[in-house]
């Protein structure tokens, strides 16, 4: 009957143990998921807002909770002022929060002031006090308050990014003695969240001040670009004028030899204003100030004029410049000085870059827009280069490109002018197979279209 008993006290006592530890591993994984919920969701704001206080503030919040502790601060530290200045607090208990470190209370400890926050820094690695109360323990101008309150142990937890102490993280207890190392653990997880939250919010200011600044000096470089064109542009025009009155004998006579050089000059100054006219229309996109003149048109008498301008260009190289215009093509609403630069920009390049064969112009009409594209024989462009020739000084990267010159401005601007209209651009092109360029345009545009 005893050996019975004793089985049965065997069986009980066993029975009692694998309960005990059963409890003790059920209470284990509730901490573990409630951790890893807590840091799910500080890495979800931390993923989802560039706002730094509200990430801040889920950290404290969530540490306090996880760690049973009374109060939780965060301290962002300043190099330049060589101090630590509270960026976010919480206290479980809402009459603490009156007194001690908030936005009414203590919100700026100088290094070398607060015992905490400084050993922390200087350390770089959790700090504990485990009874303020005690003299001389610990010196901070929060010290009185935190007593007054009730706080009795201190825990601080550096903020590290790269090795740069940051800030401290730091909670308080109110019963004295040392925090467990599980604490200790799980703080140092949370101080390191808060340094990357802090970094990323610090890179985003920078990111923000340096496109200020950048923005800034787009629009010094667009001024002076307006302005330099404008002063290009006015002895400019009196060389040109001046050329101009000689070649039509104004003076008098003058000789075969000196005409020829007076006719290259002339050439060379139309060829230098096309060039600051270019610049100068950038400038005034870049600034905003370039307006459509929106007027009723003939996109075939836009076409004419511009053939008219390039035929002999053309027939200099040899060149056949043919069109092909739909034969309903309606009048149409829109900036006709605009709509023939950009013409006259394709067909030139077209000219200039094809050494043999023709250059042909097509446009016709459908459903309420214009398309109108300008097609030639010459040496192509690579499929790496398609995207940025509409950029700003760019050119297709050939040996062929960068002898003909130019600024690499004109499709640049006519992608843009196509923009205020509501239409846009676009190449077809096959090495050594020439090139066609194309660009849609509402038949009636009644307004500028604002672009970015």
């Amino acid at each position: 009957m005893l050996q019975t008993f004793a089985d049965q006290a065997v069986i009980a006592i066993e029975n009692a143990r694998l309960l005990g530890e059963l409890r003790a591993r059920t209470g284990e994984l509730t901490r573990s998921v409630e951790e890893l919920t807590a840091l799910a969701e500080v890495s979800q704001a931390l993923s989802s807002t560039l706002d730094l206080e509200t990430v801040l503030q889920t950290i404290v919040e969530r540490a306090n909770q996880l760690t049973g502790t009374a109060g939780c601060t965060l301290w962002e530290y300043d190099e330049a002022r060589r101090e630590f200045e509270l960026r976010v607090s919480h206290y479980t208990d809402a009459r603490d929060a009156p007194v001690l470190p908030t936005v009414g209370g203590v919100t700026v400890i100088p290094r070398g002031q607060g015992l905490m926050t400084t050993r922390v820094m200087e350390l770089r690695q959790p700090v504990q006090i485990h009874d303020i109360a005690v003299e001389g323990a610990y010196d901070s101008p929060v010290r009185r308050p935190l007593i007054e309150a009730g706080h009795r142990s201190l825990l601080g937890v550096p903020l590290l990014s790269e090795d740069e102490v940051i800030g401290v993280l730091v909670v308080t207890r109110k019963t004295p003695g040392e925090f467990a190392p599980e604490i200790v653990r799980l703080l140092t997880t949370f101080a390191t969240q808060s340094a990357l939250a802090i970094q990323n919010a610090r890179l985003f200011r920078e990111i923000e001040d340096k496109s200020r600044q950048l923005e800034i000096a787009s629009r010094h470089k667009s001024q002076f670009l307006a302005n330099m064109s404008h002063e290009l542009r006015t002895p400019l025009n009196a060389i040109l004028g001046y050329t101009e009155l000689l070649l039509d004998n104004i003076y008098g006579e003058i000789p075969e030899r000196a005409r020829e050089t007076m006719a290259r000059i002339d050439r060379g100054g139309r060829h230098l204003l096309a060039l600051i006219n270019d610049v100068l229309d950038l400038s005034k996109i870049e600034a905003g100030q370039l307006t459509l003149t929106l007027t009723d048109y003939s996109l075939r008498e836009v076409v004419h004029t511009v053939v008219t301008a390039m035929e002999p260009l053309a027939a200099e190289k040899g060149l056949a410049l043919r069109v092909a215009l739909g034969p309903d093509l309606p009048l149409a609403r829109g900036d006709e000085r605009r709509i023939s630069q950009i013409l006259l920009n394709l067909v030139g390049n077209a000219i200039k870059f094809t050494d043999a064969g023709e250059v042909r112009i097509e446009g016709k009409s459908s459903e309420g827009t214009f398309l109108v594209s300008v097609a030639d024989t010459g040496p192509g462009i690579a499929a790496e280069d398609q995207a940025r020739i509409f950029e700003e000084f760019q050119q297709a990267d050939t040996s062929n490109t960068r002898s003909k010159g130019g600024t690499g401005l004109g499709l640049s601007i006519a992608r843009r002018i196509l923009a205020l209209h509501g239409g846009h651009i676009w190449v077809d092109s096959t090495p050594g197979k020439g090139s066609t360029f194309s660009f849609s345009l509402p038949v009636r545009v009644e307004r500028m279209v604002e672009t970015p």
